[in-house]
């Protein structure tokens, strides 16, 4: 005779509990897993972005303005074009001033000066990645090298943007000098504007993120500000929640690697020699002493060369 088994309700009970824990497990091995790869989407991108910045800067000499960080994908026909550069600045309806580190603009990649798509422009949470640039970058080439006006290679290039770190113990600050910044937001999206949207998402109430997004947007004011400073966080160990993602890079960085040595100047009056004009050159350029050397060797004179980072040499520094 064959005894028939069953089950009991303790038995279901543990054999469902097991099931959903695995479910769990699955489920959130698979969000993270999403989380992933959307992050290195939003990391591939911001690099590719960047490249095309240096692209940009090769060809025109100046880095791009911003584009409006309010244009709606698909919808506006300026999604994404640059707003004011070259010898205007960057003013305009979407493009933000900080209200206290006034050289300092906010507002979306201007892909269409980039010559990248419009999906280029949003990281992989779909929101729009923010480019922050200190504006004086922006402004025209200049074919003789003028220090008391603006361009890229005669801005001031130090203290600019603060990139600060958050490990567990202290701040730490690793740069005082980038003057570009690319930020994704993340996961959260927190404080972002998403490419489908004109308005800003809810702020993160964390610390750290606040610092890297705007706020108290002014439309009305000539130019449009909102307050942000010229502090970024890029990451945050005493936080479970930061997420965002930023990409700076220095005067330095951006000559360094895409070979733009050629549009830094020397300026004239860091000559220390005396009988030398005033005259400011770009990299490679000789400047010679406006009088020969003493008889008898009338036919040598003293020269200096710029070379690289705006520094003088002496190619001949003395008379024989």
């Amino acid at each position: 005779m064959v005894k028939n088994s069953a089950y009991t309700l303790l038995e279901l009970s543990i054999v469902i509990l097991i099931i959903s824990i695995l479910i769990t497990g699955a489920l959130t091995v698979a969000s993270n897993s999403i989380i992933t790869a959307k992050n290195k989407t939003s990391e591939e991108k911001v690099k590719q972005i960047y490249k095309s910045i240096g692209n940009f800067l090769v060809v025109n000499k100046r880095l791009p303005c911003p584009a409006s960080i309010l244009k709606i994908k698909n919808v506006d026909s300026d999604y994404g074009i640059e707003v004011g550069g070259g010898s205007s600045g960057c003013v305009g309806a979407g493009v933000y001033q900080s209200t206290t580190s006034t050289n300092l603009v906010y507002g979306m990649v201007p892909i269409r000066a980039l010559g990248l798509s419009n999906d280029m422009v949003e990281d992989g949470f779909e929101s729009k990645i923010a480019y922050i640039v200190d504006k004086r970058f922006t402004y025209d080439f200049q074919d003789t090298p003028n220090f008391s006006s603006l361009s890229f290679g005669t801005s001031p290039f130090v203290n600019i943007i603060n990139i600060k770190e958050k490990p567990l113990d202290a701040e730490q600050t690793s740069s005082t000098n980038a003057i570009i910044a690319l930020v994704s937001y993340g996961s959260n999206r927190s404080g972002a504007f998403l490419a489908s949207s004109a308005s800003q998402n809810a702020r993160s109430t964390d610390a750290d993120e606040m610092q890297n997004d705007i706020t108290n947007l002014n439309n009305s004011s000539s130019p449009p500000s909102a307050i942000f400073d010229n502090n970024l966080t890029v990451n945050s160990g005493n936080s479970d929640i930061f997420d965002d993602l930023i990409l700076f890079k220095t005067r330095n960085d951006l000559i360094e690697d895409f070979d733009m040595m050629s549009i830094i100047p020397c300026d004239a009056s860091s000559i220390t020699a005396s009988g030398f004009p005033a005259i400011n050159v770009y990299y490679g350029n000789y400047v010679y002493a406006t009088s020969s050397c003493p008889s008898p060797n009338e036919d040598k004179v003293k020269i200096k060369k710029c070379e690289a980072y705006g520094n003088w040499i002496d190619v001949v520094a003395n008379c024989p």
